[in-house]
């Protein structure tokens, strides 16, 4: 018997565990390529340190998702390839890792599944201010939001010591972008105007 190395294992049970029960090929590869291209931006972290430097990247970790507990139980590669998803993780997880062959989610970090429509109005990146980069990726048929945000460069008071607004930096209007959609996924890199007037990282 086979075992699995344990990085491409945790993000091969991460791809299967966020993906949808289609066990659509391209959503399930497109997750492990988010995963992997911002481990690889984020100072080449492993995937648990990954997990660990950002505690709400994935939810699948959290011991209630049937489907990463599952593939983690699996003890070996003759275990995973008895399923055809976790057939399909596993080699999606290897790829990824390795940067090799198409990448499904064109170079995203992040990704939503069904709660982006469920959770709408307190999703996180709808209150951020969100746009679709293709109308295609609007799997779930909601509204883009856009909030107008306003950023200063910060000056120091040399008496009182505290930053205070000065001339005006920047503005923005979207946080976050699509990149693409599969299965019940959309895919998110943060908008370019943001991180221009931000100063922000784009794994971050």
């Amino acid at each position: 018997m086979s075992a699995v190395d344990p990085n491409i294992k945790r993000l091969a049970a991460v791809a299967f565990g966020e993906a949808s029960t289609l066990n659509d090929p391209d959503e399930i590869a497109g997750i492990a390529f988010a995963v992997a291209n911002r481990a690889r931006a984020w100072g080449g972290k492993t995937v648990d340190e990954l997990i660990k430097a950002d505690k709400h990247y994935t939810y699948a970790v959290n011991g209630k998702n049937v489907r990463y507990e599952n593939f983690m139980r699996a003890n070996c590669t003759e275990d995973i390839e008895k399923d055809s998803g976790m057939r399909t993780a596993l080699g999606a997880a290897m790829r990824a890792w390795a940067n090799r062959g198409q990448d499904p989610s064109n170079g995203a970090y992040w990704w939503d599944g069904l709660d982006f429509k469920t959770n709408y109005f307190d999703h996180p990146k709808v209150i951020d201010g969100f746009r679709f980069g293709d109308r295609r990726h609007n799997i779930f048929g909601v509204t883009e939001k856009a909030v107008d945000v306003t950023i200063f460069w910060k000056i120091r008071n040399k008496q009182t010591g505290v930053e205070v607004n000065s001339s005006v930096r920047g503005r923005h209007r979207y946080v976050w972008v699509s990149t693409a959609a599969h299965g019940g996924t959309v895919f998110w890199t943060h908008d370019s105007e943001y991180l221009a007037v931000s100063g922000g990282k784009a794994y971050r």
